[in-house]
């Protein structure tokens, strides 16, 4: 493989892994009373950095048919979608104990707020948050990602096909359905399976895919002749600050803010300049990070990032789990003042035990291959 592509793949995993990372950091805040760690403020550019990098990553040549990209991508994206959803409803506390349904997170299908009164009508809710909503159960929240990365690969596919691969009439597709789903945000249309979501969604998908021949140039730039190399660093290292200081101008915090729910608050320049400065920086600054001397401390950042990457599905949908059980069973205690910060290190470690056991013994709810517990945990 030549050196060139090992490096984009190896930062764009990095990038990938600060994501969701960022995204469990999220979580937890969100969580308990007394964390506060400005998480919010990242929101505009944390799940659209999510599509828009799997965007850059689209490619048909392994499957130039779409019956054999479909089959592809129900194989490792919606069988684990709908795995892992049902898993963790029989794992959810509630389920174990009706008693903890007020402590649960509130359960909104379709704009509907069901009442609830017992353990048989839960259930139901939550196989149609999976089958109906497309938002996955309550116990794997997260996951809802999973479906619509599975939803809009295929859209995508058969809109390049169609396109054939003419990047003008991409962009205009591209347009066309963040419009649709930007109308659909501000009339709180909400339809089945999450098309609104696919709309919004489809758009930052389509942006890395227009965007990767810049940003294949971009390594290039800074990779390029030893003898401006530092200058070549310092550019792309404005770029990024650059981008940075201009997102924070433009972005506003907002609580109700949600790629899930298609919930996109702002106006529309904010939610576009926010995306598009907040990405650019985020790119800006691996490409920077990927040109950094190779010494212990910046290998091993790489490395957990990269593992985090890796195993995506499995961190999604366990640290999740943890924080439904500690917001459900343990929440006077982790709601004390300092005591809530432990929840970072009681994820952390039951999240990390949670890979070994999904890639050795689990891993066909994952749709992947069975590997050893040194390989699931490696830092390489």
């Amino acid at each position: 493989m030549p050196e060139a592509v090992k490096n984009r793949i190896e930062w764009i995993d990095e990038f990938k892994g600060l994501v969701l990372l960022l995204v469990c950091i999220y979580h937890i805040e969100q969580s308990f009373a007394n964390i506060d760690l400005g998480m919010e403020n990242l929101s505009d550019f944390r799940m659209t950095s999510f599509f828009f990098i799997s965007g850059v990553l689209f490619s048909t040549r392994r499957f130039p048919k779409f019956r054999d990209y479909c089959a592809h991508k129900a194989h490792v994206l919606f069988f684990p979608y709908v795995a892992l959803s049902l898993l963790f409803l029989l794992l959810d506390p509630v389920v174990w104990n009706f008693d903890l349904f007020p402590r649960a997170p509130k359960m909104v299908v379709l704009m509907t707020h069901p009442v609830i009164h017992n353990l048989k009508e839960y259930i139901g809710w939550n196989f149609a948050k999976i089958f109906v909503a497309g938002k996955s159960s309550i116990g794997s929240g997260p996951i809802w990602f999973v479906f619509t990365l599975f939803s809009i690969s295929l859209i995508f596919y058969l809109i390049q096909k169609a396109a054939r691969s003419n990047k003008f009439i991409i962009a205009i597709f591209a347009i066309a359905s963040l419009a649709g789903g930007w109308m659909m945000s501000r009339n709180h249309i909400r339809l089945p399976l999450g098309i609104e979501r696919d709309l919004t969604t489809l758009f930052f998908f389509a942006c890395g895919y227009l965007c990767k021949d810049f940003i294949q140039k971009l390594s290039q730039f800074i990779a390029g002749e030893r003898k401006d190399h530092l200058w070549r660093i310092f550019i792309v290292s404005l770029l990024t600050i650059g981008s940075f200081v201009l997102y924070a101008l433009i972005e506003i915090p907002d609580p109700n803010y949600s790629v899930m729910n298609n919930a996109l608050g702002k106006s529309f320049p904010r939610f576009i300049g926010s995306f598009f400065f907040g990405v650019l920086g985020l790119i800006g600054a691996f490409q920077v990070f990927s040109q950094l001397p190779q010494i212990a401390p910046i290998r091993i950042v790489k490395g957990i990032l990269r593992n985090i990457s890796r195993n995506a599905l499995i961190i999604l949908a366990v640290h999740w789990w943890v924080l439904l059980v500690l917001r459900e069973v343990f929440k006077k205690e982790m709601d004390k003042p300092g005591i809530a910060y432990f929840a970072f290190a009681i994820v952390a470690a039951v999240t990390t035990a949670a890979i070994p056991l999904f890639r050795c013994k689990l891993y066909k709810l994952l749709g992947k291959e069975r590997i050893s517990v040194r390989e699931s945990l490696s830092i390489k």
